[in-house]
């Protein structure tokens, strides 16, 4: 219709109508646009605030997984103490020799733990990235997923020498037991759990003595069980670190949103 208009001015060569016309269209133009763009723009800020919102939830998930595992992994470590005082000292564990080879083998256990970053890799997947507006909070996110994961992920993942040593040497049956009385798995949530738990012992004192004979006739057992406490240490350190860093980011997510 408003074109219609300016071809009647301009036959009747009524140029300030025209004028009028052609200022109508461009502001119509331009309103337009603006909420074109003023939507647009809602749209994104709600779809960053959801991914932050997951964000958040994940932030939370990783801080409580790292919490359950800083406790098995202090576990692991105590057990490895006690190993290594008999390796080294040549003290039992309670003057018992079937704790002190429970203590080497449960020494031996692992827990691997690798961030959840389904919601980060969305983002960064439909190169979207930029919906998240602050740009130190995109720094902080990329510092927790994508440093992080490149610096801890492979050594979580890598198993140990010294459990494959560990394992090889311990019969068969001993481990059974082990299993079945002396460790428990269970499901906590979405993730299931793991603890470490004393237990009778199966066999003999003097069985058990000759079990740890043969630990100590293998020289990659000392050698493999200090290497991996020392790792299990740095585990620790790194993995108290992100849970730090997991909930400062969780904290800083759920201020900016109120």
């Amino acid at each position: 219709m408003i074109f219609r208009r300016i071809l009647a001015h301009v036959k009747t060569q009524n140029w300030l109508a025209v004028g009028i016309d052609f200022v109508i269209v461009v502001v119509g133009v331009f309103v337009a646009t603006q909420v074109s763009n003023w939507n647009d723009a809602n749209r994104d800020r709600a779809r960053g605030e959801g991914y932050l919102a997951s964000i958040h939830g994940e932030l939370l998930t990783d801080a409580a997984a790292i919490e359950r595992r800083a406790v098995f992994w202090g576990q692991v470590a105590g057990y490895g103490e006690d190993a290594l005082s008999y390796a080294e000292r040549g003290t039992l564990k309670n003057g018992s020799a079937w704790e002190t080879v429970l203590a080497f083998f449960q020494a031996s256990q692992i827990w691997p733990y690798t961030a959840t970053d389904t919601t980060y890799r969305e983002l960064t997947g439909a190169g979207e990235l930029s919906l998240i507006r602050d740009s130190t909070m995109r720094a902080a996110l990329a510092d927790y997923y994508v440093v992080r994961k490149s610096r801890l992920d492979p050594m979580f993942a890598e198993l140990p020498a010294y459990r494959e040593t560990i394992r090889g040497l311990t019969p068969m049956h001993v481990q059974s037991h082990i299993w079945a009385n002396c460790h428990r798995a269970v499901v906590d949530g979405t993730e299931e759990a793991q603890a470490l738990l004393p237990c009778e012992s199966p066999i003999s004192e003097a069985e058990a003595r000759e079990i740890l004979r043969t630990y100590m006739a293998a020289p990659e057992v000392l050698r493999g069980l200090r290497f991996w406490m020392s790792t299990i240490r740095v585990y620790s350190d790194l993995s108290a670190h992100d849970r730090q860093t997991a909930m400062r980011l969780a904290e800083r997510i759920e201020t900016e949103s109120n």
